[in-house]
């Protein structure tokens, strides 16, 4: 509960976030501020693969064998050694970096960013060993504390920095904030975030030995190769377009990085049901491996991932029939709105296959993960060289659409041949179906009505009509439900 409540408390805060940036961010300086900001945090989860390069997993599955404090000692060295050498590497080529990451003359921007980056990557272990030594309460505390010290720094800054500045117009604060207004800001929060998460973890490298055994740390780097091709995969998939949309769309880099931020403000309303798979996953995945040994596990595998999917039905209606009160979340930025349903459904894909994991982790095929992710990067890649220059953001959302449905259907292709699981394959394409249909009338009686008001009424009608869908599909099974059952006859 800790591990997941922190987890899904630091993203909500980080959520919130997004209206406060859609109004504060306004007109066409704000939309590039938010570009950037969505555009190198784009970046930052391929960095951060690097960094860590799969040192946090590698330290759970070798705690269980080896000497604790020679395994957390030596991966600590290591990481410690490459976290300066990237960082160094940064430094040495900040010009074309900052060029690269669309900073301008900020070149010292990119220093702050290595530090960001090689900060969390020293973070890493410090809350592996603090999960590894069931010490919750700990780690919870650390994460949440860190996002808000980000957020009410950026608040301060935004909101109170103008009025502090303006008391003493030559002071050092006054340069600093004309200096950085805008993303220098979400830079600065983020560091001292990393910063203070660090010294917070100050116990994890209280008994530090900067020492190396150099045969478990061939062993740790073999394990944690295929780790860091997965990891490169995954951020591909999922972070590589926004930098290939930079790339290849035919206008000048301004107003590329604007419709980024367009693209990353539908994104924001997009992770909604994203924060839900998130939830789920953190109570799902240990209660999988704990019923693995059940003689009806693949049954009640089968039956979680109906009701996952209506869930995610239920949240994709959630913002479609409400998108008039949603996009008030996003303030001006509504140019890529339309992408939303897209983006909602390649976020269903992908908690339908988190879902379909199961069978490879449980028969230890884990590299099937790692092929299912490279193919995922490779469709990610070609479909966006190929439609970004005609087709602009559109290609990014309908890209990852693509992906995510390829690797649901590789995982679900191979682990009924190696795991089969009796998957009510008809229901659940049957409720999704249905899902649709209701989005579908909702989007043209959308056409018809002008008032927001009446929009409201009839999607929440629908969305009611999707319930009682879902009860007469589903009585039966409700009926054994604890709670709910008792009020269905």
């Amino acid at each position: 509960m800790w591990y997941g409540v922190s987890t899904i408390a630091a993203r909500m805060l980080t959520f919130l976030l997004t209206p406060y940036l859609a109004y504060t961010l306004t007109g066409e300086d704000g939309r590039f501020v938010i570009g950037q900001y969505g555009y190198l945090y784009s970046l930052f989860p391929i960095m951060n693969v690097l960094y860590t390069y799969g040192m946090e997993t590698s330290f759970f599955r070798f705690s269980k064998t080896e000497n604790n404090k020679q395994l957390y000692n030596t991966q600590t060295s290591a990481m410690l050694f490459t976290t300066l050498l990237f960082s160094l590497c940064l430094f040495l080529f900040s010009e074309p970096v900052a060029d690269l990451a669309q900073l301008g003359t900020h070149t010292e921007y990119v220093g702050w960013c290595a530090a960001i980056i090689g900060l969390d990557a020293l973070s890493a272990l410090p809350f592996a060993k603090l999960r590894n030594e069931n010490r919750p309460r700990v780690y919870a505390f650390t994460k949440v504390a860190g996002i808000v010290i980000f957020v009410v720094t950026i608040v301060f800054l935004f909101s109170f920095g103008e009025g502090v500045a303006n008391t003493n117009p030559q002071g050092w604060f006054a340069r600093w904030y004309h200096q950085h207004y805008g993303i220098g800001f979400i830079l600065y929060a983020n560091l001292l975030q990393a910063a203070i998460t660090l010294l917070l973890l100050y116990k994890g490298w209280k008994n530090y030995q900067p020492r190396i055994d150099k045969a478990l740390l061939q062993k740790v780097l073999v394990y944690g190769f295929p780790i860091l091709i997965t990891g490169f995969a995954g951020v591909i998939n999922d972070s590589i377009n926004r930098y290939m949309f930079v790339e290849l769309n035919p206008a000048s880099n301004v107003e590329n990085v604007k419709a980024i931020g367009s693209f990353t403000m539908a994104v924001r309303l997009a992770t909604l049901i994203n924060l839900t798979i998130q939830a789920f996953k953190m109570a799902a995945e240990p209660f999988f491996f704990s019923i693995s040994g059940d003689k009806d596990a693949r049954p009640t595998y089968a039956r979680v991932m109906k009701w996952f999917v209506i869930l995610m039905a239920l949240m994709f209606l959630n913002v479609m029939l409400y998108l008039d009160v949603w996009k008030l979340f996003i303030g001006e930025h509504i140019q890529a709105i339309h992408l939303v349903p897209v983006m909602l459904m390649y976020y269903i894909f992908l908690g339908i296959y988190y879902n379909l994991t199961v069978w490879y982790k449980l028969t230890d095929k884990t590299y099937f993960g790692t092929y299912i992710m490279v193919i995922g990067s490779v469709v990610t890649i070609i479909f966006n060289w190929l439609l970004i220059p005609v087709w602009g953001y559109n290609a990014c959302a309908w890209g990852t659409l693509v992906c995510y449905g390829v690797m649901m259907f590789l995982c679900f292709t191979w682990g009924q041949k190696y795991y089969p699981i009796p998957y009510d394959v008809k229901g659940m394409a049957k409720h999704l179906f249905v899902m649709l249909l209701i989005y579908a009338v909702q989007a043209v009686l959308s056409k018809y009505i002008d008032s927001v008001a009446l929009r409201i009424v009839t999607g929440t009608i629908l969305f009611a009509t999707y319930l009682f869908y879902i009860f007469k599909q589903e009585k039966t099974e409700l009926k054994s439900f604890p709670v709910i059952g008792k009020y269905i006859r």
